[in-house]
């Protein structure tokens, strides 16, 4: 072989990433604990929920239907992007870890707004159905710009904290895909950088909480509303105060919050 260079086979690639998994779970074992912990209540508040709608259904004979049928499934999509997130942020993989955040604080948006308001709610339904009519598509191009991110948290948040929003926003955005230049430093573990990823993790775990709490509080127990507002509590602990707050706040949704 040319050079001198021996190829390396999978095994040894691997190896990398295992010491990298070693270095992280002795240095941020507490962080890795309150994930784990919060995931696992994620998982069971989704088991909670499939119950109550089963039960409900029983009762009514009433299948979920139209917009608010699919923020379930993205409850759960979001569980299994927070684990991909982990998994990667474990073994120092930390811009493929952001991809997976965003995805997660994305669909944390499209929850509220399915749930908080009703002609962009129906489009975006219909859109993922592949049901729109001629104009409904022509609504949902030219008045809301394909309900794209920076659309729906326009539709979202107000003042001061639409600005919290975007900058957070911007900020996983910027480190999912990094300039050539930190590129280049991502391919090497970087403590600082896992430190951060591995927080909005669990700032994001916590959001999740946050959210499904807020939009199905009534389908949960006295018991599992305290499990929910005691885990918070040890995510905030754990982060110092510096938990993402991502409760729309638009004053043109104080009805349907109401």
């Amino acid at each position: 072989m040319q050079h001198g260079i021996r190829r390396h086979d999978y095994d040894d690639i691997e190896s990398i990433f295992l010491y990298r998994k070693d270095i992280i779970s002795k240095k941020h074992a507490s962080k890795l604990r309150v994930f784990q912990e919060t995931i696992g209540l994620l998982f069971y508040m989704t088991a909670i929920l499939n119950a109550s709608f089963l039960d409900d259904f029983s009762i009514t004979g009433k299948l979920l239907k139209g917009p608010k049928s699919i923020i379930p499934i993205l409850f759960e999509r979001n569980n299994h992007y927070l684990i991909a997130a982990y998994k990667l942020a474990c073994i120092g993989l930390n811009s493929p870890s952001y991809l997976n955040l965003r995805a997660v604080f994305e669909g944390i948006t499209y929850m509220y707004l399915l749930y908080l308001t009703d002609e962009e709610a129906n489009l975006l339904y219909k859109k993922q159905l592949g049901s729109l009519t001629a104009d409904e598509e022509k609504a949902l191009i030219s008045k809301y710009q394909w309900l794209r991110p920076s659309r729906i948290r326009e539709i979202l948040y107000f003042g001061a904290k639409k600005k919290q929003i975007d900058e957070f926003y911007i900020l996983i955005s910027n480190s999912a895909h990094p300039s050539v230049k930190s590129a280049m430093g991502d391919f090497d573990y970087r403590e600082e950088i896992t430190v951060d990823v591995l927080s909005i993790a669990l700032a994001l775990s916590a959001a999740s909480l946050i959210t499904i709490n807020d939009i199905y509080f009534d389908n949960f127990r006295k018991e599992e509303i305290e499990e929910i507002e005691n885990m918070i509590n040890r995510v905030t602990q754990e982060l110092n105060g510096h938990v993402v707050d991502i409760i729309p706040n638009h004053p043109s949704l104080e009805k349907a919050r109401s």
